[in-house]
């Protein structure tokens, strides 16, 4: 019987791990993309493989990334002939399972007992519970750094406990995965400090091996970018009131999504005198690491990014909170196998909402990148706001990002803040005035033609702006993609002198547009916009109440509107695709033909498009 009981809990943890290795490998395949930012690393790979540096736009030396080691990484695996799409995917997968592993060593060290050995089926669980989270597998299958830098910080701590010092190049590691590792560096010497209540000599040694190990990496970032910190921590961080709300929010949307609202760590917080050493230091990481993530206001991207660090620690807060609370071996089995299904339940649609809409973007910025290619074959430059694969899709032509995260002028020299720009985008850093005056062939917001972003909406109170660029389209898949073009130099001085309601109003009549059928009150959205519009009047304001129109079926407020944009304004192409739609459907070819050979000279790549639907209406 002895013998039983002790064969039976290593056979059960073994059993949950490659339970777990299974169900992460699943959702990796089922969570299979590459999200946008990772093509940022790219690129700079291949400019620095193609001997321009180690640089976003070629003669800037900008650190818009905050990967260094993965962008190395990517930059040694090209060599080796493997291609940053697969290789990244691999690497994060290998990552995520190293991870899985590493959590499985934990858990066995922290639920060590010497009276009953539940260590390896509790190890087991946490691993299971890792494994069938879907923001970490989301995470190590999307092209970026962040199973890397988990597997690294859950190291850390694991070797922490064992007191050894491999510790450092698994923290240097961390540092150049992501800037973050710093932070775990300091939490673990600390906390060697305060739990010792000395300066340990552990403590002192890990510390001079550790800035020992890191300075060829910060000799190399003050000699060639001139900063410690990467670029993008200037251009999203401002340490103001609205980024500590966003990161609570941020803190409040992951604990309902996998932490029960919180209800999952409350035994361990009310039994804290009764945890182990191991687990005490998972709940002061947890702490530190969740206050830093107020602070910095959260993450800019969704599915709880910057949380997936922190989850082999969570799991073994939560278990190590149940094992106390419930005692015997079913009712625990029973409480995980709960945290189990909340978390398989809650944040299931939520995640793959968002992995939806990474795909379609994905998608949509490579085709535009083709087509913008295919019917420009000048050296133009582009200013956008997402930059990811538009970016990696124009190697060899600049592209301004919009938000500053790969120019520095916006990031550490960001315009004043306008009041009355509201806008639910976490990034608020932009100074028009400079990307104007780099004059971009052509911007590309995030939403088609409707200015979401800050950096987009600030664009409008320049009358320059207004004046200089008329949209082109794109028909990528079956919708049309609209981007602003330059058509005129900007030669005046660019000053901010339109009221920000013209802009606040437009992007509103879009957003009730899109919305459902609330076009009545789309229609007096832009009509608060034009009140509000210098002269001449903004001819896209016309255009969404021509849309509007369009969606109501008023065909003839649609005809009349559309001829009164195109006789005050001959660059706009979208009335005159109405105009030609419409007269062909009426039957008066001779205006069609006008209307198209006006199409022609604006937009020629719309134009079979165009005639298959009229061939078709026929």
């Amino acid at each position: 019987m002895k013998l039983c009981i002790k064969a039976s809990p290593a056979f059960i943890g073994s059993l949950l791990v490659m339970m777990a290795l299974i169900c992460h490998i699943g959702l990796i395949l089922h969570y299979n993309f590459t999200q946008d930012d990772a093509y940022i690393t790219f690129r700079y790979a291949t400019n620095f493989l193609n001997g321009d540096g180690l640089v976003y736009n070629i003669g800037e030396q900008v650190e818009g990334y905050t990967n260094f080691l993965w962008t190395l990484l990517m930059i040694l695996g090209r060599q080796l002939g493997f291609g940053f799409i697969v290789l990244s995917k691999f690497l994060g997968s290998i990552f995520g399972v190293g991870t899985i592993l590493i959590s499985y060593l934990l858990g066995k060290r922290i639920f060590a007992d010497p009276d009953c050995d539940l260590r390896f089926p509790l190890a087991g669980f946490c691993c299971l519970i890792l494994g069938a989270v879907y923001s970490f597998a989301y995470w190590a299958v999307a092209g970026l750094e962040t199973a890397a830098f988990t597997f690294m910080v859950t190291t850390s701590l694991y070797l922490y406990l064992r007191r050894s010092f491999l510790i450092i190049p698994v923290l240097t590691a961390a540092t150049l995965l992501r800037p973050e590792g710093g932070l775990v560096f300091v939490f673990i010497v600390i906390y060697e400090i305060l739990r010792k209540k000395a300066l340990t000599q552990y403590a002192i040694l890990a510390t001079l091996l550790y800035v020992l190990f890191m300075l060829p990496s910060v000799a190399f970032k003050f000699y060639y970018y001139g900063s410690l910190l990467p670029n993008s921590f200037y251009a999203k961080t401002n340490f103001s009131s609205v980024q500590v709300i966003r990161g609570l929010e941020y803190v409040w949307q992951f604990s309902k999504h996998y932490l029960g609202a919180g209800l999952f760590i409350i035994p361990a917080v009310v039994f804290w005198q009764r945890m182990s050493t191991g687990v005490r230091l998972c709940m002061a990481f947890i702490l530190v690491y969740t206050i830093y993530l107020i602070l910095i206001g959260g993450d800019v991207l969704k599915v709880h990014r910057f949380f997936v660090p922190l989850l082999p620690f969570f799991i073994i807060v939560t278990i190590a909170g149940l094992k106390i609370l419930l005692r015997g071996k079913l009712l625990i089995s029973l409480g995980i196998l709960i945290v189990l299904g909340y978390q398989i339940v809650m944040p299931r649609s939520y995640v793959q909402t968002y992995h939806d809409r990474e795909v379609l973007l994905a998608s949509k910025m490579s085709r535009l990148t083709d087509q913008m290619v295919a019917v420009d074959n000048s050296d133009f430059s582009v200013a956008a706001s997402t930059i990811g694969m538009l970016g990696y899709g124009l190697m060899g032509h600049t592209v301004i990002d919009l938000l500053g995260l790969t120019d520095s002028t916006i990031a550490r020299h960001p315009e004043p803040e306008v009041e009355g720009l509201e806008s639910s985008w976490h990034e608020s850093h932009f100074n028009s005035p400079y990307v104007l005056s780099r004059q971009p062939d052509y911007i590309v917001f995030s939403t088609n033609v409707k200015p979401s972003a800050p950096a987009e909406r600030a664009l409008f109170l320049y009358s320059e702006f207004l004046r200089c660029y008329r949209t082109v389209g794109f028909y990528l898949g079956g919708s049309l993609q609209g981007i602003y073009k330059r058509y005129y130099d900007i030669k005046g001085p660019i000053e901010r002198d339109v009221e920000v309601q013209m802009v606040q109003n437009f992007n509103r009549g879009f957003n009730l547009l899109s919305e459902g059928n609330d076009y009545r009150n789309a229609i007096m959205a832009f009509d608060s916009a034009l009140r509000y519009s210098p002269e001449p009047k903004y001819p896209y304001i016309i255009s969404g109440k021509v849309l509007a129109y369009r969606n109501m079926g008023d065909f003839e407020k649609l005809y009349h509107l559309s001829q009164e944009i195109v006789s005050s304004d001959t660059l706009i192409y979208e009335p005159y695709m109405n105009l030609y739609l419409l007269e062909a459907a009426m039957g008066n070819h001779e205006a069609a033909q006008y209307y198209r050979g006006r199409l022609t000279s604006l937009v020629p790549w719309i134009i079979p498009r165009l005639d298959s639907l009229i061939d078709r209406a026929d």
